[in-house]
């Protein structure tokens, strides 16, 4: 549950900063503890709490891996990354999960099971 807040804040603040690109070209939805990407979900699901190790991939209709990574010389991602585990990456999954849940939150903006859009986002503190 931890990638997936730390996701959305570096989401989050990445809009803030530059409104018309994105970090991450996924959806989230807002679950019942905060906004989760499904995608990614369902691939690290069977982790439970534990440390994952492997890539994060997905699989193409025909079974084929697509890895997602970030080339190495995209600073401004990166520096984002680093910014967002600085500053969130000490907080556990409870803390991480009230600040999601605040009514100013764009989590809050929306019925659960429904897409927090750019928009939302773009509009919300958190």
């Amino acid at each position: 549950m931890k990638i997936h807040k730390l996701m959305y804040f570096a989401q989050f603040f990445y809009l803030k900063n530059f409104e018309d690109s994105v970090l991450i070209d996924d959806n989230f939805v807002r679950w019942r503890f905060g906004p989760v990407i499904p995608s990614l979900y369902y691939q690290l699901r069977n982790y439970g709490s534990g440390a994952f190790r492997d890539y994060i991939r997905i699989l193409t209709p025909k079974d084929e891996a697509i890895v997602y990574m970030m080339s190495d010389d995209d600073f401004i991602s990166w520096y984002f990354l680093d910014q967002v585990f600085n500053k969130f990456g000490h907080l556990d999954v409870i803390s991480l999960s009230v600040l999601t849940h605040r009514k100013d939150s764009s989590w809050s903006a929306g019925a659960i099971d429904t897409v927090i859009t750019i928009d939302d986002m773009k509009k919300s503190s958190i």
